[in-house]
């Protein structure tokens, strides 16, 4: 999995999959059986120093987030996990995305006070903007003494069982734009359902749903220049994540069907080795588009966001290829629960649907012809 990465990000590798591979890997079935939130993976991933890493290094982060000098490193990290567990790595990735746009909104204080449960506990943070219906800022928030009052309805608010703070993206009812607030998640009139969570893939990464009625956000809870949030293409950026998700858990299928075959003696057949070579072309050319939207992004964010649309798709087009051929490499017996495939596959399956990658290749034609494109819809 080299690819051309310097020697400090094989060095990170090392250390994630040290993570992976020693606690998390032996974990990942029971919490997926359970639909239960993955917490001492959680507090691994804390122990291990990486529950702040896009975080600027005077927030006493590493520096690995997208408007950061590093962002590859950020997607790494996701990748290895995935490669174990797409529902854990999601957990992280929502978790450090809402950490970036804390730092980007927030000022020094709030954000010092916010990330406090993190360090002390390893409460995770929540990004809250998903509503039912595919609707968009049907949740809103008034302008009250003090602060603001919101009401609404939100979904697959990752973390929200194991979160102190959680961002929020709501309408002002009153301007008519987009606030970003920073929500407690004891807020009276905030009820978080966790029990609508059944679903057959992605069951770790415990997304409930949240009903806010009449809840006061005081004012030292509200971002400065919350309508940066599409002006700076976050819900493009966020996208790197998806991504990187994606790829870990087709690794992780690759890795296993590899390491079968030369365990059960299936090496020498001229029809798996072809396969499995397929296989690896389409998952390095994948990782490669991605790599190189990655290299990209500190420089041209826009030029990147595209690239990492283009990865996108191949990226899911591999695994839903490769999700087709497995049964037929490792047969029924490598399916049975002992083996990380048959949840790998349920994973791979729940959670491509989330970031719709035909429209991220509509993007890219947009920008190939000339058009008009927004890489908010990435």
């Amino acid at each position: 999995m080299v690819l051309g990465l310097s020697s400090k990000h094989m060095e990170l590798v090392e250390r994630v999959n040290a993570v992976a591979h020693d606690g998390i890997a032996d974990r990942a079935s029971q919490y997926d059986r359970d639909a239960a939130f993955p917490v001492q993976d959680i507090e691994d991933l804390r122990q291990a120093g990486f529950l702040l890493c896009t975080l600027p290094e005077k927030d006493g982060g590493l520096g690995f987030g997208v408007n950061g000098s590093d962002p590859l490193s950020f997607f790494l990290i996701v990748e290895r996990l995935a490669a174990i567990s797409p529902a854990t790595a999601h957990c992280f990735q929502v978790h450090c995305n809402a950490m970036q746009i804390l730092r980007e909104y927030g000022s020094d204080e709030q954000v010092k006070r916010f990330i406090q449960p993190t360090i002390e506990k390893g409460h995770l943070f929540v990004g809250a903007g998903s509503e039912p219906g595919g609707g968009r800022h049907s949740s809103t928030a008034t302008p009250v003494d003090g602060g603001l009052k919101v009401t609404g309805v939100k979904h697959y608010a990752t973390n929200a069982t194991h979160s102190t703070w959680m961002t929020v993206h709501v309408r002002n009812e009153i301007s008519e734009l987009m606030e970003t607030l920073v929500v407690n998640t004891n807020s009276p009139g905030l009820t978080i359902d966790a029990s609508v969570w059944d679903p057959t893939g992605m069951r770790a990464c415990v997304s409930p749903l949240l009903t806010f009625k009449d809840v006061i956000v005081p004012e030292d809870c509200i971002m400065a220049d919350s309508e940066g949030f599409f002006k700076n293409l976050w819900l493009g950026k966020i996208n790197f994540g998806f991504t990187a998700n994606y790829l870990g858990g087709v690794q992780g299928l690759y890795e296993f069907t590899r390491d079968y075959l030369r365990d059960r003696g299936q090496k020498d057949n001229e029809v798996y080795q072809t396969a499995l070579g397929t296989m690896k072309a389409r998952l390095d050319a994948a990782r490669l588009l991605f790599y190189n939207a990655a290299s990209i992004l500190p420089v041209d964010c826009e030029k990147a966001l595209i690239a990492s649309n283009q990865a996108k798709w191949l990226a899911v087009e591999t695994a839903n290829q490769f999700i087709t051929e497995i049964g037929q490499l490792i047969g029924s017996s490598g399916f049975f629960r002992k083996y990380p495939v048959e949840r790998l596959v349920r994973d791979l399956q729940v959670h491509t649907l989330h970031r719709r990658h035909h429209v991220g290749a509509g993007i890219v034609g947009q920008a190939e012809l000339g058009l008009p494109y927004d890489l908010n819809k990435s």
